[in-house]
C-alpha cells in the first residue's frame, strides 16, 4: 500500500505516467478502508496469527488478502484511459487484463456489466 501511496502522489504527477503493479501479500494482511475504524479488528489476534494490517487509500470495509494477486493501477487524470465513470474505468482495466491473458496464451473472455438507472425490485 505505501508503494501505491509513493507512486500515486509523487511519481505518475511528476512523470505523467501510467502505472499498472501486480503483487501478492506476504505476509497475509488485512486492508482496512480509509475511513474504516482499526477498532473494528481483533489487533491483537491479528498480531498473533502473523496477519498485517495496512490501511488503504480508498474506501470500503476491511479485505483480507491470502492466496491471491492483487493489482493497482495509478492513471493521470489527463491520460485518455481515465474516466470518471467507474463503471467505465473497470470495463476498461478489464480489457487491458483480458489482453495481457491473451498474450499469455490464456484463453479467457470479458463479459461487461452496465448499471441500469431503473432498478426493479420484486416483492416477496
Amino acid at each position: 500500500m505505501a508503494i501505491d501511496e509513493v507512486l500515486a502522489t509523487r511519481t505518475v504527477p511528476k512523470d505523467n505516467w501510467s502505472i499498472f503493479r501486480v503483487y501478492q501479500w506476504r505476509p497475509y494482511a488485512i486492508s482496512l478502508g480509509y475511513n474504516q475504524d482499526p477498532n473494528d479488528l481483533d489487533l491483537e489476534r491479528c498480531h498473533q496469527d502473523h496477519i498485517d494490517v495496512v490501511r488503504r487509500p480508498t474506501g470500503g470495509r476491511a479485505v483480507l488478502h491470502a492466496e491471491e494477486i492483487t493489482y493497482s493501477i495509478i492513471v493521470p487524470k489527463n491520460s485518455d484511459f481515465y474516466s470518471k465513470e467507474i463503471l467505465t474505468t473497470y470495463n476498461r482495466i478489464n480489457k487491458g487484463i483480458l489482453q495481457g491473458l491473451h498474450l499469455l496464451g490464456v484463453k479467457a473472455e470479458l463479459v461487461e456489466h452496465t448499471v441500469s438507472k431503473k432498478k426493479k425490485f420484486s416483492q416477496g
